[in-house]
């Protein structure tokens, strides 16, 4: 009996081995393969590093061999075309466009309603006018139609009269934003 324990003792001792084994040689391979993959990956991005660094050398070349081209004459008048485009520009951007009041007033007048008297005063952006309405209520309106137009800062009103032809005489001042004094399409 005492044999036969030694026995399956032994027994159970090779197979602890044999298991430990297999499970030994699979994180052995495991980690080969694993280590084979990461060379790969390395070399792949080696390779595709060489050959963006070749690219970046080519386009370098090109854009050397295109500076060497270039007449000395035409940068020049390269140079003083943009100063002079940057110069327009700058004109553009300071000079008042008074053309554009106008066009605001004429959109944003009721058609009862008629201004004989206009002065523009370009620094506040604003428009002293005296008209004629046909009622208090179209005049009314119109007050409602310059308030309502987004390029209007503000409306004041006063100067309530009634005229020989029965109409209904004001003055308004009309204060308009400074986006409306620029280029516009």
């Amino acid at each position: 009996m005492a044999a036969e324990f030694l026995l399956k003792q032994e027994g159970n001792r090779r197979e602890s081995r044999f298991g430990a084994e297999r499970g030994g040689s699979a994180f052995f391979f495991a980690s080969l393969i694993l280590i084979i993959l990461i060379l790969m990956l390395w070399g792949g991005l080696a390779i595709l590093n060489a050959s963006r660094a070749a690219v970046r050398e080519q386009i370098a070349n090109q854009n050397k061999q295109k500076e060497e081209n270039l007449r000395p004459e035409l940068l020049n008048q390269v140079a003083v075309l943009d100063n002079r485009l940057r110069n327009v520009r700058t004109l553009l951007d300071g000079h008042v466009f008074s053309s554009n009041i106008f066009k605001a007033v004429e959109q944003d007048t009721h058609p009862q309603v008629r201004f004989t008297n206009f002065a523009f005063t370009a620094d506040s952006r604003k428009v002293d006018m005296s008209g004629e309405a046909a009622t208090y209520s179209v005049l009314s309106r119109q007050i409602g139609i310059l308030e309502r137009d987004p390029q209007v800062d503000r409306v004041e009103f006063g100067g309530l009269s009634s005229t020989e032809a029965k109409f209904v005489g004001f003055k308004l001042t009309v204060v308009f934003k400074p986006t409306l004094l620029g280029i516009r399409p």
